[in-house]
């Protein structure tokens, strides 16, 4: 609501000259030696408006207003629009606009100026979102000294550009700034100007890939240096499994003739529900539930994780069930990929052995792609260092998608909506034999809580072919933080494995041989290194001896 006061200068100066002269008068103004009344000082009035929208206008909604010095309240009117001027206010202002079940925020940033234009939008609140880290709500709740030093024209240039490159084949906000530029919303039969129609676009995409403003925002801020995460969520998603989303995937074969056939371009269809790879005839999936789906009348089936990453069982030429897995194809810079990795890696050249095997290594990749350190490791032994060989290591922009490096293998980076990266290598020789590697960044790893219940598809990879994927469930028995341990209970047989995190390095557990009991006491298996991709759904393991097993986990919904 608007607040304003009026000076008793200015009440005089709107009266006729007779009339100002009887008040005076009245007031000491006809002689003597008193001095005449100083007016109050004229309080400075700051004045916002915009249009608060979802592509149909908020009418009739609550507008509350922090600004420095002052705050104010308004309604909005039945096409969305507001006028209010605060008085004592200055620049910067956080605004936020209630409208039944939707609550959005905006700001006007630093400056000197008694007028601000500041739309409301679920545009502006992603904008908010990524200035105050994550949390727009807290901003506007705190809007302390802190806040107010993030309502810059620099910070919410940032905020614009990081926005405009998350919505990129959404919507195209190229030269538009949201919170400034006019907006008509819709409103009463009419329809809403270009920037409305943008919004119209937003929400529709929100929809189709079943995706919250909330977890879009989240996504955004966690994808501050590669946009690619909150891209992925914005494409359409099943109905049934919101990790499996409409778009180009690379179905990495470690098993294929050729390094083309290895990482062979697949698309999914959701809407159609169909599996194309490149150059052959769509198939039709058919949804098995908890994010299963089969094709080849039952022969295939595609188990996908939360992220979008999965796993496509499926029988080669000699019908020997074999993994493929589905990395979904994102544009993610070189810069994305800098730090120091855990990688395993499966195939013939594991290990320097005959058959095919499971190794282990450590890389530290720089931003413009240069391997720098590595060495190859073996359970838990002190890793052997190597020298990178820059002709042959180093990675580079590849023409056919993702990048590729002197060897020939090719390398493709994934972010979740989490905003963690990981990727997934592919080499295939002259020879036809190959490997597939998997890399997850070197950090630490959190112990689950007593009680916590996974359910997954476990299957095992072998030179003779793929165990068919298993549905398994275990639940958390023990938690040791001491030791920085736990143990966990399969429901199918009660067998319990006991492992340690962050051995033999950050981001690995360790399973040491013979920890893994069955209720009757019998001890099984032999040691094994576990790497789980954070907040992906995805858990690659294999024996910590090099052997020839090499597991896959996705996390059922």
């Amino acid at each position: 609501m608007p607040t304003s006061i009026h000076s008793t200068a200015l009440r005089l100066a709107a009266l006729p000259a007779a009339a100002a002269l009887f008040i005076l008068t009245a007031c000491g103004g006809g002689g003597g030696d008193s001095p005449a009344p100083v007016a109050p000082p004229v309080a400075a009035s700051l004045t916002l408006t915009g249009s608060a929208a979802t592509g149909a206008a908020l009418g009739l909604a609550a507008v509350s207003i922090k600004c420095v010095g002052a705050s104010g309240t308004g309604t909005t009117a039945a096409d969305g629009t507001f006028n209010v001027a605060i008085t004592g206010a200055s620049l910067p202002c956080v605004l936020s606009v209630t409208g039944g079940t939707t609550t959005l925020r905006s700001v006007a940033e630093a400056g000197t100026g008694t007028n601000a234009v500041a739309n409301i939008t679920p545009l502006s609140e992603l904008i908010v979102a990524r200035l105050a880290g994550g949390d727009a709500a807290a901003l506007f709740t705190t809007f302390d000294a802190a806040a107010q030093a993030k309502l810059t024209a620099a910070g919410l240039g940032d905020a614009r550009s990081a926005i405009t490159a998350a919505l990129k084949g959404v919507i195209d906000l190229t030269g538009v700034d949201p919170i400034k530029a006019p907006l008509v919303a819709a409103s009463g039969g009419k329809e809403g100007n270009a920037l409305d129609k943008q919004l119209d676009a937003l929400g529709a995409a929100l929809k189709s890939a079943g995706t919250t403003l909330p977890d879009l925002a989240a996504a955004v801020v966690a994808n501050d240096k590669a946009p690619a995460g909150a891209q992925t969520l914005l494409k359409p998603a099943a109905a049934t499994c919101a990790g499996l989303r409409s778009g180009n995937y690379r179905a990495l074969n470690p098993r294929a003739a050729t390094l083309a056939l290895a990482a062979t371009r697949v698309t999914l269809d959701v809407k159609a529900l169909t599996y194309t790879a490149a150059g052959t005839p769509a198939k039709a999936l058919k949804d098995e539930g908890a994010c299963q789906f089969s094709m080849d009348a039952g022969a295939s089936r595609l188990y996908v994780a939360k992220s979008g990453l999965a796993v496509l069982a499926a029988p080669d030429a000699r019908q020997v069930l074999r993994a493929i897995v589905l990395v979904p194809e994102q544009d993610v810079p070189l810069a994305a990929v800098e730090g120091n990795w855990n990688v395993m890696f499966y195939g013939h050249e594991s290990q320097d052995i005959a058959t095919s095997g499971v190794g282990t290594s450590v890389h530290t990749i720089n931003a413009k792609g240069e391997v720098t350190a590595g060495a190859d490791c073996l359970g838990l032994a002190a890793c052997v260092p190597w020298i990178p060989r820059p002709a042959a290591d180093n990675w580079v922009a590849d023409a056919n998608g993702g990048y590729a490096n002197g060897e020939g293998a090719r390398l493709f980076p994934f972010v979740g909506a989490n905003g963690q990266v990981v990727w997934f290598g592919i080499e295939v020789d002259a020879a036809g034999t190959g490997l597939i590697a998997v890399a997850s960044r070197q950090q630490a790893l959190a112990l689950p809580t007593v009680g916590q219940v996974d359910k997954f598809w476990d299957a095992s990879m072998t030179f003779a072919g793929l165990t068919a994927p298993v549905d398994t469930q275990m639940t958390v028995k023990t938690v040791d933080t001491t030791a920085q341990s736990y143990t966990r209970e399969r429901a199918v047989d009660a067998r319990v494995d006991g492992f340690t995190i962050n051995q033999p390095r950050n981001g690995l557990r360790y399973r040491a041989a013979g920890s893994s009991q069955t209720p009757t006491g019998v001890k099984r298996f032999g040691a094994n290194l576990v790497m789980p991709l954070p907040g992906m759904g995805f858990t690659v393991n294999g024996s910590a001896d090099g052997s020839d097993s090499f597991g896959i986990s996705i996390t059922q919904p």
